[in-house]
């Protein structure tokens, strides 16, 4: 359980490097380059939903996909083990 909270971690510190890399690095240079191949995948159902042409030109996904790994890893820590 410990390496799955671990991944989690791991996956929405990520998450958050590529949202603050987005505001002065470019898609195609690193660090993004590297971010981009874990959190684009996670990013594009919503984006599908939510796309940032129609909020303003603010994107939520990363916020979302922070929110969403939050509450996996409260729904884990609630799991009954055994």
């Amino acid at each position: 359980m410990e390496f799955i909270f671990l991944v989690l971690q791991g996956i929405t510190l990520l998450v958050f490097v590529d949202a603050i890399a987005s505001w002065v690095v470019r898609p195609d240079q690193f660090p993004r380059s590297f971010t981009g191949l874990i959190t684009e995948p996670l990013y594009r159902p919503i984006r599908a939903v939510l796309p940032p042409e129609k909020m303003g030109g603010f994107d939520l996904s990363p916020l979302i996909v922070i929110f969403a790994l939050q509450g996996l890893q409260q729904l884990l820590i609630r799991m009954p083990i055994g």
